[in-house]
């Protein structure tokens, strides 16, 4: 119990700073969770670029530890305020949570997600690898997160708990507009999205060892709808960029979800977009 612990707050301390480089806003817990979300996603693809080139072993998933750390040191006050302690603790308690009690290795895990992300660790990407099987085309983008944290810090075990931090960034998201919505009295139609979508979390998707590679899909999905929302009255820059790039990482993790390619698209048209949802 005390490792997964201490493995929740390591990680959290390893994938947020990743996201600083999409988003420099100050270090309140909102802008914290879109650090850790984008930092997942950086990650994502860097081991999928490198993959083609080295098997994600511990030796080349320890190098890239190297990037958070940069980026750390350069912002130390960053991250060791009492604002980036207190996202720490709270992500590792919801993270504690999903995985103490759940049935990590249920059958699809063992056949599809562990089995690949295990081949990930020890080959080079392999062109081809659903012809051998038909459960190796069952998988996605996240599986290369899974495998980074085959590093010098986590080992094996810290594979368990790359989709815990997709749910706990989005959850921590969706909780702190909550809170500033109730401290300023604002029940908006974003406030009203966000509390449903809470509520349908916690009744549907509460059992970690059922998650696969839908349920981090569908928090990201959840969670790109409620950034649009947010911004549609008032367009920053890079937004809509920022907003491509999750869709991407979101129809990587289910070809099924190309439709989310297009909620960006529709923001760039200026439609009403509370009417389309």
């Amino acid at each position: 119990m005390l490792e997964l612990i201490l493995f929740s707050f390591l990680s959290i301390f390893i994938i947020t700073p990743c996201g600083y480089i999409f988003n420099k806003n100050n270090n309140q817990i909102i802008n914290l969770s879109n650090h850790l979300i984008y930092g997942i996603i950086l990650i994502s693809f860097i081991t999928l670029v490198i993959n083609f080139f080295f098997p994600l072993n511990i030796i080349v998933n320890s190098c890239i530890l190297i990037l958070p750390l940069l980026i750390i040191l350069k912002n130390y006050k960053f991250y060791f305020s009492l604002n980036f302690l207190k996202f720490a603790i709270f992500n590792t308690i919801i993270i504690f949570l999903l995985v103490a009690k759940s049935n990590i290795y249920r059958p699809d895990a063992i056949l599809y997600h562990l089995s690949y992300t295990g081949i990930l660790n020890n080959e080079k990407i392999i062109f081809g690898l659903s012809n051998l099987h038909f459960r190796f085309a069952h998988i996605s983008i996240i599986q290369y997160f899974s495998a980074f944290f085959n590093n010098i810090i986590f080992e094996t075990k810290g594979i368990v708990i790359a989709i815990a931090l997709v749910s706990s960034a989005v959850i921590i998201n969706f909780l702190s507009h909550l809170l500033n919505y109730l401290k300023t009295k604002n029940y908006n139609f974003h406030f009203f999205f966000l509390l449903s979508l809470l509520i349908y979390i916690g009744y549907k998707m509460n059992r970690y060892g059922e998650f696969g590679n839908d349920a981090p899909t569908h928090f990201l999905f959840f969670f790109l709808i409620s950034e649009i929302l947010l911004h549609i009255n008032k367009e920053k820059e890079n937004f809509v960029a920022k907003n491509l790039i999750l869709a991407s990482f979101i129809v990587l993790n289910k070809i099924t979800m190309a439709f989310a390619l297009f909620l960006p698209i529709i923001f760039i048209s200026k439609k009403n977009i509370k009417k389309e949802f």
